[in-house]
C-alpha cells in the first residue's frame, strides 16, 4: 500500500503503486479541497480519501483529471465530488462508460489490437471479475484553461496535449509550486514520440515556476533540475534518432526516449 505523504503546503501525495495505480494529489484549502486525478478503481480511491481523512480530516468537493486513461479516472464515480475535465475528456469518458469491461469484452479488444494485453492484465488485477466499471460523466468542462480557487490556495489548469493523449492537462498548485503532470511526459499507448508534440509541451511544462513535479507514474517527486534534466535527455535523444547518431553513454531514461522517438520517426514514414 502506498503512503499518503505532504509535499508542501496545501498538497498530500500518494505515489504509484502496482499493478498500475498512478499518483493522486489532494490540494486542501481553507473553503475546498481538490483532488488531482481519481486513480483506478473504488479501492484505490477509498485508501487515498481514508489517509487523506485521518491526516487532515478533509474530504474532496470536486476531482480534475489529466487525461481520460482508465487508471486516472475509474475512481472518479467514488470521490463523492463534482469532476472537472478538458472537453476532449469528457467525450472520452462517455465512450468507456459505454464499453464492456468484462473479461470478455477486454479479451475481445486485446484480440482487436485496440488494446494490450498488458493493459487487460492490469484491469483484472485492480478490478477482480467479475467486475462493476462505473464511470463518472464530467460536470464541469474547460477548454484551454479553469483557474480554481480553494482559500489561500489556487489550481491553475491548462490543456498541453501531447504525445501520450491529445486531452492531456497540467495542474499547477498556487503559491506551492508544485505542477501535476499526469502523463503528458510518456510516449503514446503505441510507444512513439515525435518532435512536433514533445517538444511544445517540454517548453510549456518549463514555463511553470514549479519547484516540484508530480508525474503520473513516477516513484518520487522531482525537483526543476531534475525535470529539467529528464526534458534535456529527451532533446539529446531526439536528435540523435534525426541525426542517425550514437547516443554514447546511456542511461535507462535516454534509452526509452530514443526508442519512442524511433518508432515516431518510423511511424511518421510509413
Amino acid at each position: 500500500m502506498s503512503v499518503l505523504t505532504k509535499i508542501s503546503q496545501h498538497v498530500y501525495w500518494m505515489p504509484p503503486g502496482p499493478p498500475d495505480r498512478p499518483s493522486v494529489c489532494a490540494v486542501v484549502g481553507a473553503r475546498r479541497t481538490l483532488m488531482l486525478d481519481a486513480g483506478s478503481s473504488e479501492n484505490h480511491i477509498r485508501e487515498f480519501l481514508d489517509a487523506l481523512s485521518r491526516e487532515s480530516a478533509v474530504r474532496p468537493s470536486a476531482v480534475v483529471y489529466t487525461h481520460f486513461h482508465w487508471d486516472h479516472v475509474f475512481g472518479g464515480a467514488h470521490v463523492g465530488g463534482l469532476v472537472i475535465a478538458h472537453a476532449l475528456t469528457a467525450d472520452r469518458l462517455i465512450e468507456l462508460a459505454r464499453m464492456d469491461w468484462s473479461d470478455e469484452g477486454l479479451e475481445r479488444r486485446v484480440a482487436a489490437g485496440l488494446a494490450s494485453p498488458q493493459h487487460a492484465a492490469h484491469i483484472k488485477q485492480e478490478l477482480p471479475s467479475p467486475r462493476s466499471v462505473e464511470v463518472a460523466p464530467a460536470d464541469i468542462l474547460f477548454q484551454d484553461r479553469l483557474d480554481i480557487s480553494l482559500g489561500g490556495v489556487s489550481v491553475h489548469v491548462r490543456h498541453v496535449g501531447g504525445d501520450h493523449s491529445a486531452d492531456s492537462s497540467v495542474l499547477y498548485v498556487e503559491p506551492d509550486r508544485v505542477l501535476f503532470l499526469g502523463d503528458c511526459l510518456c510516449d503514446s499507448p503505441e510507444g512513439i514520440l515525435t518532435r512536433e508534440l514533445a517538444f511544445p509541451l517540454h517548453h510549456a511544462i518549463l514555463l511553470f515556476d514549479a519547484e516540484l513535479y508530480v508525474e503520473g507514474h513516477h516513484e518520487s517527486v522531482s525537483s526543476r533540475s531534475d525535470m529539467a534534466s529528464l526534458i534535456e535527455k529527451a532533446r539529446f535523444a531526439e536528435q540523435a534518432v534525426r541525426e542517425g547518431a550514437a547516443t554514447g553513454v546511456r542511461d535507462d531514461e535516454t534509452d526509452s526516449f530514443v526508442k519512442a522517438f524511433r518508432a515516431g520517426r518510423t511511424a511518421g514514414s510509413a
